[in-house]
């Protein structure tokens, strides 16, 4: 059977290299501690690990970190935010690493799980407070 029309191929919703995000990202430089939950199965070892944040939003963070973590690694975060005075502590798993061209340093996306809404809260405030 002869079709008059033919079928588009199905376009991605976003196109490469545009904006993945779901929130908007703000510049946040702040340190932290990061601590694997599962270090044994990972081969990391068990610990907390100086961090800090490059930006942030709703829904996570952008950290460097002189430690590579592997993808899904479920992460505890903790950091006195010094513009509210509260401290912040979150849990988070790891959506994507890559090396900083300069010496052994990593970014790593951090998305929040598991995190209560009052903590969310309490890092919207963080992020948003002038």
């Amino acid at each position: 059977m002869f079709r008059f029309w033919k079928k588009k191929p199905a376009k991605s919703k976003i196109p490469k290299g545009e904006e993945r995000r779901r929130e908007p990202r703000l510049v946040d430089m702040n340190a932290l501690t990061i601590e694997p939950r599962q270090p044994e199965k990972l081969g990391v070892q068990q610990g907390s690990y100086l961090a800090k944040t490059k930006n942030a939003s709703a829904s996570g963070l952008m950290v460097e970190c002189e430690i590579r973590f592997p993808l899904n690694t479920p992460l505890s975060i903790k950091f006195e935010s010094h513009k509210t005075g509260k401290t912040i502590q979150a849990e988070g798993i790891v959506r994507w690493v890559t090396k900083i061209e300069e010496g052994d340093v990593f970014e790593m996306g951090v998305e929040f799980t598991n995190t209560p809404i009052r903590t969310i809260l309490d890092f919207l405030e963080h992020i948003y407070k002038a």
